[in-house]
């Protein structure tokens, strides 16, 4: 599909999404979403690319959230559930990708747009960054996003004062409360970043594959049941041509051959 709200490059085995609508803070209407949505299934499904990076163009605003002016202008239940099924979408396209989704978040990440980047797998904020669910305020509610925030915070408390106060919190108080992996630098973010992608990107792709996708599923199961699923997961990682070759390059003290299988 032509893209008009979405950037996609290409460095290396790194594959960068941004939502390129500068001039509206990012914000997230439905075709935005829907590119969005074609773009992370089109990186997902190339074996080429090792890390995904998700961002926002520019530096002032990952993303400001639903695109208020289109959901005003909704006629009916139809276009209002299609918008919002729209972040959903997404939410699960990054689950399903095999690689590593890294959200890089600068300046504000508000509403929907706090929601992408807390549901990413790994979370990078400037220490200026600014997070919050602001929809309160607005009549709204943050209620698709919800999802992925509670699974990062782990407190209904901390989803509900976010949700019912629509507080905003600072780089610092995010990593505390969960909602991002890692505060640095402004200046460094990019950096950062770069190190992190090259660091995943050296490693085993089938392994990242298995343990992203045992990580979400074992985080709905109670413990015993996650254990016995988790069992079943490592002696399938074990079995893999990866696993074999990481084992014997230890012994051959050499650097691995991944084949992804």
């Amino acid at each position: 599909m032509s893209r008009a709200n979405v950037a996609v490059t290409n460095e290396g085995p790194v594959r960068t999404i941004a939502i390129d609508r500068e001039s509206q803070r990012n914000a997230l209407d439905r075709a935005t979403l829907a590119e969005l949505e074609v773009a992370l299934n089109e990186a997902a499904a190339n074996p080429a690319v090792r890390v995904i990076v998700l961002r926002g163009a520019g530096d002032r605003a990952f993303c400001a959230g639903a695109d208020l002016k289109e959901v005003l202008g909704h006629a009916s239940i139809d276009e209002s559930r299609m918008h919002f099924g729209g972040v959903a979408k997404v939410i699960a396209a990054m689950e399903a990708a095999p690689q590593p989704v890294i959200s890089r978040v600068p300046g504000f990440a508000l509403a929907g747009g706090c929601g992408l980047a807390v549901a990413a797998d790994i979370t990078f904020a400037s220490e200026s960054a600014v997070l919050g669910l602001p929809e309160i305020s607005l009549g709204l509610l943050p209620l698709m996003v919800s999802v992925p925030i509670l699974r990062a915070v782990g407190s209904r408390k901390v989803l509900l004062d976010l949700v019912l106060t629509g507080r905003r919190v600072k780089a610092a108080e995010a990593l505390t409360l969960g909602l991002v992996t890692r505060v640095v630098p402004d200046a460094s973010l990019d950096e950062e970043i770069a190190k992190l992608c090259a660091q995943l990107a050296d490693l085993s792709p089938q392994a990242l594959a298995m343990g992203k996708e045992a990580i979400y599923a074992a985080n709905e199961m109670e413990a015993g049941a996650a254990l016995k699923y988790l069992r079943e997961s490592i002696v399938l990682v074990s079995r893999t041509e990866d696993a074999k070759e990481g084992i014997t390059a230890f012994f051959e003290k050499r650097k691995p051959a991944w084949t992804g299988r």
